[in-house]
């Protein structure tokens, strides 16, 4: 499945708890810039790992419940609908998660 960019938090939930797949998902919020610096990454993970991983990009400010809106932006490694990993904004952080993925 290509890079889905969402901003329902629903559609957010349903990408993390209905993937059979490991999930990453970059909460991003339009009011830091115009697009996160990491949406190319993601692409090319997608290219390379998309077949493994899901790759999500949530650009609507809405971050899951068991963070702050003050942690934005964040990377969050879901596996089997649960958190298992997560990254702050940093360029090899972030890579290393998808590694991990």
């Amino acid at each position: 499945m290509p890079v889905q960019i969402l901003q329902d938090p629903g559609e957010v939930f349903e990408a993390i708890q209905k993937s059979p797949k490991s999930v990453v998902v970059h909460y991003w919020a339009p009011w830091m810039e115009l697009e996160s610096q990491f949406m190319s990454m993601f692409f090319e993970a997608d290219e390379n790992r998309g077949e493994e991983v899901d790759f999500v990009i949530v650009d609507s400010g809405f971050i899951h419940p068991q963070h702050s809106p003050d942690e934005m932006p964040l990377t969050v490694l879901y596996q089997g609908g649960d958190e298992v990993d997560l990254a702050p904004f940093d360029l090899e952080e972030i890579r290393a998660l998808i590694e991990r993925a």
